[in-house]
């Protein structure tokens, strides 16, 4: 009797923390994008769009990117058009003996982000290289 109590016991409690721990992953939700640009040569910007839902309560955005000649900037925009980072890189040793390859980065976490359209710009100016952005988008 004492064993088939403590079983049950046991059962119990296993059942109580699965059920608090469905909860806990029902009311946590995700979305992540990952995206490659290229560039061969480019001067023409690009507007990447980050739709943000008003349910978003943290944002993570990770740019990455790799120049072999010329020059880019990344810049990122709130819905508002407010600036929420920069950074520019370029290659600057181009020569028949010597080639450069420049990596830049750029991370933001943003807590309660403004719901809407973000938009993530890139300037290249005679661009061969890639830009990889990946976003993480949640709501709790």
């Amino acid at each position: 009797m004492k064993k088939s109590i403590q079983l049950f016991l046991c059962l119990f409690l296993f059942s109580a923390l699965i059920q608090a721990q469905q909860r806990q992953l029902d009311s946590c939700n995700s979305t992540s994008t990952n995206r490659t640009i290229q560039f061969d040569g480019s001067s023409e910007q690009q507007a990447i769009i980050i739709d943000v839902s008003k349910d978003t309560n943290k944002m993570h955005v990770s740019i990455n990117s790799t120049v072999k000649s010329g020059y880019l900037t990344v810049e990122l925009y709130d819905p508002k058009g407010n600036k929420k980072g920069n950074f520019s890189i370029e290659s600057q040793v181009n020569t028949s003996e010597k080639k450069e390859q420049v990596c830049g980065q750029m991370q933001k976490h943003i807590e309660d982000p403004v719901n809407g359209k973000w938009t993530v710009l890139l300037v290249p100016n005679k661009v061969i290289g890639d830009v990889s952005i990946c976003t993480s988008l949640h709501n709790e």
